[in-house]
């Protein structure tokens, strides 16, 4: 074999192997498929894209079970296997019912221009399943919210944002968001109080996990907890955070095995009932206590479980927070607010 052609042979292996290293990394190894319980279908409330049109105005929206999605941008992403916690974009997990996403974002500035993209830590959020396509932005995140509240006025989206970002200050990307949320002022509660959902139908509630470093005084609800990114059981699950008028209770041990975990979001379930005063997140998402983790391997289990679990009717157990949540899992987890 002459040079040339060994050296095309070569470089065409290294190219074949390049591309399966990124496929590796972007593709996680999932069927997508969650175990499903059983819902009752005829309740008139079934239709998961308008439920919260059957609750009333004067109710607070701290004391409704909201299904909500973790990490919720993060359906297209490199290092799929460790880092991919949705299967569904935002547009469909607001038709499949849920109503609390949790934004993860950064600055990315270019020559020309400096723009908001969504990220999982250091990885940026795509718009398709290939490592060659568009990032998501901030802006295509919120179109899809703003056009699904057109459709559904008697619906409410609590966003959480939480800056992910080591390379820029909180004030620079506390601007630009600010700015982008200004230019649509008419979708968002800004308030820092808690609203009811008779305030708030058709708009997003702004709730922020960053600092108000501009001294703006528009941060919609505080949501700032510590991180709780121990492995090894903590006696209390939760914490518990007073906040000027209201009280944020938090369990999100994203360390936790399935065993730990799913002991976790129960004793949330048993001892953490919301009301009109106290915010409970309780996340059921985690990448487990192992050196690598697979949050879709851990989710397949833990909502299997979270389906069998005998939520009680007329209570408000705050929100709940999944990874690779289906409509029959949001119907679930909302259905016990009636």
């Amino acid at each position: 074999m002459d040079k040339g052609r060994l050296f095309r042979v070569i470089c065409g292996v290294m190219i074949a192997i390049i591309v399966g290293i990124l496929i590796a990394l972007f593709v996680s190894d999932d069927d997508n498929t969650i175990p499903e319980g059983s819902i009752d279908m005829t309740a008139e409330y079934a239709t998961a894209s308008d439920w919260m049109s059957y609750l009333p105005d004067d109710k607070y929206i701290s004391e409704i079970t909201i299904p909500g999605t973790h990490n919720s941008c993060a359906r297209n992403v490199v290092f799929g296997y460790a880092m991919r916690c949705q299967n569904t974009d935002v547009s469909e997990q607001l038709v499949n019912g849920y109503r609390y996403l949790d934004f993860r974002i950064a600055l990315e500035e270019t020559d020309e221009d400096s723009d908001i993209v969504m990220v999982n830590k250091l990885a940026k959020c795509h718009v398709a399943g290939s490592f060659f396509s568009d990032y998501l932005y901030f802006d295509d995140a919120m179109e899809d919210v703003y056009a699904f509240l057109e459709e559904h006025p008697s619906e409410s989206v609590v966003i959480n944002i939480k800056m992910e970002d080591d390379a820029h200050s909180v004030a620079e990307i506390q601007s630009l968001l600010l700015d982008k949320i200004k230019q649509n002022k008419g979708y968002w509660y800004t308030d820092s109080s808690i609203p009811t959902l008779g305030e708030v139908r058709g708009k997003v509630v702004l709730g922020t996990r960053f600092e108000d470093a501009n001294g703006t005084g528009t941060t919609g609800l505080n949501l700032i907890w510590t991180e709780q990114d121990n492995s090894t059981p903590a006696d209390l699950p939760y914490d518990l955070y007073v906040i000027d008028d209201y009280r944020l209770w938090v369990q999100d041990r994203y360390k936790y095995s399935v065993e730990d975990k799913y002991e976790a979001v129960v004793d949330g379930f048993e001892n953490c009932e919301a009301d009109e005063n106290t915010v409970f997140l309780n996340f059921v998402s985690t990448s487990g206590d192992g050196p690598i983790g697979h949050p879709y391997g851990y989710a397949k289990t833990l909502n299997g479980l979270i389906m069998e679990y005998p939520l009680k009717s007329n209570t408000g157990y705050g929100t709940v927070i999944v990874d690779f949540g289906d409509a029959n899992l949001a119907r679930h987890i909302y259905y016990s607010n009636f």
